[in-house]
């Protein structure tokens, strides 16, 4: 056992959930969430972690156009590679062929 393993094994006995960090902000990002923080009425913390959350969720979505982000819901799962349907779909800028393709398969999941 290496002297790293030995020290990541008990780092992960000592804190073993949840994962604490540092994060350093720029000024005016740490101004306006104190500002937030204090206007909601949470802390920073768990401001943070949302925004977390929520950036972490929507990456995928990433991998389609603009214009159809928005008809995706978040709880909708999403590939992370659209398939090749949905990319010769996306390549044609057939929406109303997309739109049809997106609810069948929201229809199939339900």
């Amino acid at each position: 056992m290496t002297i790293t393993d030995w020290y990541r094994d008990r780092y992960r006995k000592t804190y073993p959930e949840p994962m604490a960090m540092n994060l350093r902000l720029p000024e005016n990002l740490a101004s306006a969430l104190r500002d937030l923080a204090e206007q909601t009425g949470r802390s920073q913390q768990d401001l943070a972690r949302e925004a977390f959350e929520e950036y972490i969720r929507d990456y995928p979505l990433r991998a389609y156009p603009k214009e159809v982000r928005h008809l995706i819901t978040p709880a909708m799962p999403v590939r992370e590679e659209p398939s090749p349907e949905m990319r010769e779909l996306l390549a044609s800028h057939d929406v109303d062929a997309l739109l049809a393709s997106l609810e069948w398969a929201r229809q199939d999941r339900l």
